[in-house]
């Protein structure tokens, strides 16, 4: 495959598969990072976080299981949980946070 990586052609493979945490950590595999369009899929334990950053990309967040707050902005935040998704625009800062066990995808596009 040119662009796609870690994962197989035509083989099924479950989205709460794709990547598992050990312990208190963050796990995170990347389906495609080009420049323009990132996919990728994280596991956080319970607690653990990622600290706000600059993002020059749309980001769409799913979540797939569990429940996550978005720290975006300077104090803005939402908290995400089983089936949900949210968009945030290019150019903000934010962060993540994890309530649960969460697993989640995100896809960031270059606008």
């Amino acid at each position: 495959m040119i662009y796609l990586k870690n994962i197989n052609p035509y083989e099924p493979l479950s989205m709460l598969e794709v990547v598992k945490h050990t312990g208190n950590k963050i796990s995170s595999k990347s389906l495609i990072d080009d420049g323009k369009t990132e996919i990728r899929f994280f596991s956080f334990a319970e607690g653990e976080s990622i600290d706000k950053e600059y993002y020059d990309k749309e980001t769409l967040f799913f979540v797939l299981q569990g429940s996550v707050k978005i720290l975006y902005r300077d104090d803005e935040e939402i908290v995400l949980k089983d089936g949900e998704m949210m968009a945030l625009e290019s150019g903000i800062d934010y962060g993540i946070e994890a309530l649960t066990d969460v697993k989640l995808f995100n896809v960031l596009v270059r606008s």
